[in-house]
């Protein structure tokens, strides 16, 4: 089926990526073409998303409930479009900037294809393959380029992730224990019946496995090692793709699935939230490498999704949508023009920078405004004065960071860091844009959420 293109495609170009030396340019710009076609395959799914026909299919023409299903849903679309992005233009900043191994495109698009897998999966044990492999792809990236350093982090982040993984395995375990099913279409069903048990054990366990994910706070003491130990676009994939299966899981699996252990765990999930993102915008103004800045801003960031989904609410689910969305492309943007010299990236970097701060006119400023808005309205006033600590200390740490990079700092460039630059400012303009017309965007995150509380499921 022509909606399946994202991720049969993503595969396809990624095997045969396997066997051909990536530092060729003429390989390395095959690769740039084939995550633009799978970027495009999954900007067509966004009308059959957005008109409520949502396409699905059981493998091997299994009745459902036996065969794996796969659908691409408006969440799941959202997810894979940000994504691929994301990875495009990390991809391009490489290439523009010189691969140092052959196997960089593929790894790339390895990731791509196991993080789409993962977003149009409806089978729970699926979600988990597909993880995996992504997460396999992301271990081997992680170790890209030269020195002790890459190594290091690598190490670092393939034991916390494995550590990630077991929880989260054995959660799908303990699902299909308690109810016999892994689609989660029956398991949405099951759990909102009002004769079965509690899944508060599982629910823990995907919490936890998500917060190791995403950095959460207490799961974030890897995060400021990995990323500053590794090349900045890889540091940009990491923050800016990878952690959307964080993002993603939380959503579909919290309000997506186990609404109601989710109504029991707000509370948690409040606290957890709010010390997060007050823990990691206090350390990112203490911080004085640029990379530890960074680390600590994503680490404030999964706090900001925590505080949305601990509201729990239908505009709490919908500023944690918008939150996903601004965090994934701002952390990239960030990350990628942190490796680079001249006004192009100097421009991105500050537009990103205003962004996470939640200034106006910017992706950041309209999901933070949604956060306010949805936390006055359920008079959190806590979080509501957490929220703008928040953004004052970001601002104020990102701009310390700014003159550290582009006014101490020499500016020295040459035309890749000038091509490449402007393709990060093109990222950096897209949630600009979103910022001056949020409309869009505002009624996709209203819709997912309304989707979502209806048990419209997957």
């Amino acid at each position: 089926m022509t909606w399946m293109s994202p991720l049969v495609g993503a595969w396809v170009l990624a095997a045969v990526l396997a066997f051909l030396d990536g530092r060729r340019k003429a390989v390395a710009w095959f690769a740039v073409a084939g995550m633009v076609g799978v970027l495009a395959a999954s900007l067509a799914l966004v009308p059959a998303a957005l008109s409520g026909a949502v396409p699905q299919v059981v493998g091997g023409g299994w009745p459902v409930g036996v065969g794996i299903r796969l659908r691409a849903d408006l969440l799941s679309v959202l997810f894979c479009v940000v994504t691929n992005v994301v990875l495009l233009g990390a991809l391009v900043c490489e290439l523009l900037e010189g691969i140092d191994t052959r196997s960089f495109p593929a790894l790339v698009l390895f990731l791509s294809a196991g993080l789409t897998g993962a977003f149009l999966t409806s089978d729970a044990f699926n979600f988990y393959v597909f993880f995996e492999l992504a997460m396999g792809a992301a271990f081997a990236l992680v170790s890209y380029g030269r020195g002790v350093s890459p190594f290091r982090a690598g190490f670092t982040f393939v034991v916390v992730n494995l550590v990630g993984s077991v929880l989260f395995l054995t959660a799908v375990v303990m699902l299909y224990q308690s109810t016999g099913t892994l689609d989660m279409g029956e398991l949405s069903t099951w759990v909102v019946n009002p004769h079965t048990r509690r899944l508060d054990v599982a629910g823990a366990l995907l919490l936890s496995a998500f917060g190791v994910k995403l950095g959460l706070f207490p799961f974030h003491f890897w995060a400021p090692m990995v990323y500053r130990g590794v090349s900045t676009p890889i540091a940009a994939i990491l923050a800016g793709a990878l952690t959307n299966i964080g993002s993603y899981g939380l959503m579909r699996f919290g309000p997506g699935l186990l609404s109601i252990e989710l109504e029991h765990a707000n509370g948690v999930l409040a606290v957890l939230g709010a010390a997060s993102l007050v823990y990691g915008a206090f350390l990112a103004l203490a911080r004085q490498v640029p990379a530890e800045v960074l680390a600590y801003s994503s680490i404030a960031q999964a706090g900001y999704l925590f505080a949305a989904l601990g509201l729990g609410t239908t505009r709490g689910v919908a500023a944690a949508v918008l939150l996903a969305v601004s965090g994934s492309l701002d952390k990239s943007v960030l990350f990628l023009a942190m490796g680079l010299k001249g006004l192009r990236a100097r421009a991105a970097f500050a537009a990103a920078a205003f962004s996470t701060a939640g200034l106006p006119l910017s992706l950041g400023f309209l999901a933070k405004t949604e956060l306010l808005s949805a936390s006055m309205h359920e008079q959190r006033w806590g979080l509501t004065a957490f929220v703008v600590l928040s953004s004052v200390l970001f601002l104020v740490a990102l701009f310390r960071t700014f003159q550290r990079l582009y006014w101490v700092a020499p500016h020295e460039r040459g035309p890749a860091d000038a091509a490449a630059g402007g393709v990060v400012l093109v990222l950096a303009l897209l949630g600009v844009a979103v910022g001056v017309w949020p409309e869009p965007l505002l009624s996709l995150g209203t819709r997912v959420a309304g989707t979502l509380a209806q048990g419209d499921h997957p």
